[in-house]
């Protein structure tokens, strides 16, 4: 029996480390004009997936972002590198471990893997809320990983959010939810899921953020335990059109990954 495995891929390029640019949007209406960058991220993680199944995973991501005025939308494409158990499938999203695909191979042991991950496009919109800053999101996996290899499910999965934010003064909490419809294979039963978070932004002058948060996510089966972390992040201006930053993670749930640390750039173009 394989066991799957989802890894937080599109946060890499979306995640709180980059976030003040969306803050200064409270600060007056959004501008019309077509905006686009580049994105790109790594991200590093460790954990188990239960008694002797240790993995170390890497996603190096490259995309794509669009800004006109309240609507934004984004397109991103992870390169995965990973030494896990031959029963471990990677696959991105949150982390949740289910037993969803038989394997008929016959090698055990720490198995080394690497590939094109899923495609992940995203699209939202700021609401027109006066003293809040409101937004509502879609997303859709589309499986661009290889099945065999053990690095994706093969199917679509889809997802709706929404978050909202407040800024004072220096401080900025937020607080998010989020609902993916799982694409599920052939034989094997899964639930769709409901994620979480809650935090704040610290501004530090006008181009750089501390971000403290925790999340949330439920398993997509019901024989696995959900997923908990503190997220801590800090992103930076380096000149007007490039934005850089750095963030880490500690999992407080066996389904989370043990630790995370990534780094993150955009570029205006």
């Amino acid at each position: 029996m394989r066991i799957f495995l989802t890894l937080p891929i599109f946060l890499a390029v979306t995640g709180p480390a980059l976030a003040q640019e969306s803050i200064k949007q409270q600060d007056s209406s959004p501008k019309q004009e077509t905006r686009f960058q580049l994105l790109g991220g790594v991200d590093h993680l460790e954990g188990d997936a239960g008694e002797g199944l240790d993995y170390k995973t890497t996603f190096a991501t490259t995309g794509v972002a669009m800004t006109k005025g309240r609507f934004s939308a984004s397109a991103s494409l992870p390169y995965i590198s990973s030494t896990a158990p031959q029963e471990v499938i990677i696959n991105q999203g949150g982390l949740f471990g289910t037993p969803l695909l038989g394997s008929s191979g016959t090698q055990t042991g720490q198995v080394k893997r690497e590939g094109i991950g899923d495609l992940s496009l995203a699209a939202a919109y700021q609401l027109p809320v006066s003293g809040i800053d409101a937004s509502i999101g879609a997303s859709v996996k589309v499986p661009t990983a290889s099945r065999e290899k053990g690095l994706g499910t093969g199917k679509v999965d889809y997802g709706v959010s929404g978050q909202l934010s407040k800024k004072l003064g220096a401080v900025v909490p937020f607080v998010g939810a989020g609902y993916t419809i799982i694409g599920e294979p052939d034989n094997f039963e899964t639930r769709n899921t409901l994620s979480g978070t809650a935090g704040s932004h610290l501004l530090l002058g006008k181009n750089s953020a501390l971000t403290a948060s925790y999340s949330y996510e439920q398993s997509a089966s019901s024989g696995i335990g959900d997923s908990q972390s503190i997220n801590m992040g800090f992103g930076t201006n380096l000149t007007r059109s490039v934005r850089i930053g750095v963030d880490g993670a500690v999992g407080l749930s066996d389904a989370a990954p043990d630790t995370r640390v990534g780094l993150k750039l955009r570029v205006g173009i």
